[in-house]
């Protein structure tokens, strides 16, 4: 404990890790998640009760039984759970990377966009699983065209995402760093990418969902290599085993949404900044 300057103990000290995170709110999307998981299941359980009561057959399995396949199944369940992980998490970083600074690009240089826009109004209303077979036959059917089958859903997606952003960010913002000699690259620097990330991440939340509908249909077309989407494919006649795939399928999600979500708290910090008085 330190002594003020009048010889009296000093209490303050610095807040822990705990106390930022609480000040954030992180414990509170905690509780969220937890409510919601078992507001699902709940819904997951009624309505198993009722396919059962209609048909006279247990054609949508319990909660219970799956959960309890997917700890019969673990070791397997989770070789499958790694491949389609990665394999969706390179193929996010892929598209993020490339889609991202190309839209922002487009959306910021005018002549640019007058170029290039025409170009993705053409192509992106295509439906990207029509680029599926084309992709097979230049990558093979090994792992590579399975992330290229995400890549390019979600490139797509990002690209248009980054430019519409660029393309609202107020006047006035860039005339007023522009008027005190910014540089090209500081104003992407300063005012484009702050003004863009949270949108773009929002985006990138989508974009789970979506990488993963055409991450199974890429591990479950031609080969049955090992991933979620085919073990699922396999285990189609046993539906408890089959709904244990679809909740490691769930799972990933889960992760990378928080993955999301805490990325989000660190690069967009101006967000969760609250007044003192709050």
């Amino acid at each position: 404990m330190k002594m003020s300057g009048q010889g009296e103990p000093n209490t303050t000290r610095s807040p822990g890790w705990f106390d930022r995170l609480r000040h954030q709110g992180a414990i509170h999307q905690i509780v969220r998640y937890v409510v919601s998981i078992i507001l699902l299941l709940a819904c997951w359980e009624i309505a198993s009760l009722i396919i059962t009561a209609v048909k006279g057959r247990a054609l949508l399995p319990d909660p219970y039984h799956a959960m309890s396949e997917v700890v019969r199944l673990a070791p397997i369940l989770f070789r499958h759970f790694w491949v389609s992980a990665w394999r969706l998490v390179l193929a996010m970083l892929l598209a993020f990377s490339t889609g991202y600074p190309l839209g922002l690009l487009i959306g910021h240089e005018r002549k640019l966009d007058e170029i290039i826009s025409p170009i993705i109004y053409i192509v992106y209303p295509i439906p990207q699983v029509a680029f599926i077979l084309l992709l097979f036959l230049v990558f093979g059917i090994g792992n590579p065209v399975k992330v290229a089958i995400v890549a390019v859903a979600l490139f797509f997606q990002i690209l248009v995402s980054a430019r519409g952003a660029a393309k609202l960010i107020d006047q006035e913002h860039l005339t007023s760093v522009l008027s005190v000699g910014a540089s090209r690259w500081q104003v992407y620097r300063h005012v484009v990418l702050p003004a863009t990330l949270p949108s773009i991440l929002t985006s990138l939340r989508v974009s789970v969902g979506l990488g993963m509908a055409f991450l199974y249909i890429a591990e479950t077309t031609a080969t049955m290599a090992p991933g979620l989407g085919s073990f699922v494919k396999s285990s189609q006649f046993n539906q408890a085993q089959a709904f244990a795939g679809i909740l490691m399928m769930a799972f990933l999600g889960l992760i990378l949404y928080i993955m999301i979500d805490v990325l989000e708290r660190v690069l967009c910090r101006w967000k969760y900044v609250r007044g003192r008085g709050s």
